[in-house]
């Protein structure tokens, strides 16, 4: 369990550097800050949304053969 805690927090971790290095932001400006937590909440509403689409879909699945076998009794 605290392996895929380490896992998630350094995903998020490095999702939020890529967003630092993509936008050219620095932290230290008030106004940049608040546009990464923008763009930041903005990729999270869309990481989430998309897990679960992808949940629903796995659900909706069918996962059992068709039974194609002839009763013969």
């Amino acid at each position: 369990m605290k392996v895929i805690v380490l896992l998630l927090i350094k995903f998020f971790f490095i999702s939020a550097l890529f967003i630092i290095s993509n936008s050219d932001l620095h932290l230290r400006d008030a106004g940049e800050r608040e546009i990464f937590f923008n763009h930041y909440y903005t990729w999270l509403d869309n990481v989430f949304g998309q897990a679960v689409q992808i949940a629903g879909y796995v659900i909706n699945s069918k996962w059992l053969p068709e039974n194609n076998f002839s009763n013969s009794s």
